[in-house]
């Protein structure tokens, strides 16, 4: 069993590989969606860029609560049913173009996924999002689950019941 040094260890690292999130939103209609989007970490935030035409902006745009979940990618796990992850609920918050931090949000987001944001940064579709993280689980494996907590999400605490 991890203890919370190496769970650390282990969530800093998969922070550090992933460039994309996984989201459950809910429609308008109470339909469940999903999406997988690029993404970037800053200020303890899931930054997020993506246009009105998918259904998972517009389902933000209309319930804020989400889901995201950053994970392990398949190739690099010993086994399927315990891959590395990290799970956060999350209230989405829309940065808006005159928002002081809305360029340069969007200039890292264009170091860390290249220069088809900058195309993108064009299109009058798309949206910036933080998802901001309000609860959080990290699980490195079979019963090595820990729920965060913290102003920066540094604080482990292994879970050992349901």
């Amino acid at each position: 069993m991890a203890d919370i040094q190496e769970a650390k260890q282990a969530y800093n690292a998969l922070m550090q590989r992933v460039s994309s999130v996984h989201l459950a939103t809910l429609g308008e209609d109470g339909q469940p969606h999903t999406g997988c989007v690029p993404c970037l970490w800053i200020d303890n935030g899931v930054h997020i860029f993506v246009s009105r035409l998918s259904v998972h902006t517009r389902d933000l745009l209309a319930n804020p609560m989400v889901s995201a979940m950053m994970v392990e990618d398949e190739q690099d796990c010993r086994q399927a049913f315990a891959r590395i992850r990290v799970r956060y609920q999350c209230q989405a918050r829309v940065i808006e173009p005159s928002h002081a931090e809305y360029d340069s949000r969007l200039d890292a987001f264009e170091q860390a996924h290249g220069k088809t944001v900058k195309l993108l940064r064009q299109l009058p579709d798309f949206v910036l999002f933080n998802l901001v993280p309000d609860d959080a689980i990290f699980v490195m494996g079979f019963g090595q689950a820990f729920r965060m907590s913290g102003d920066d999400w540094s604080t482990f605490e292994h879970i050992t019941s349901a």
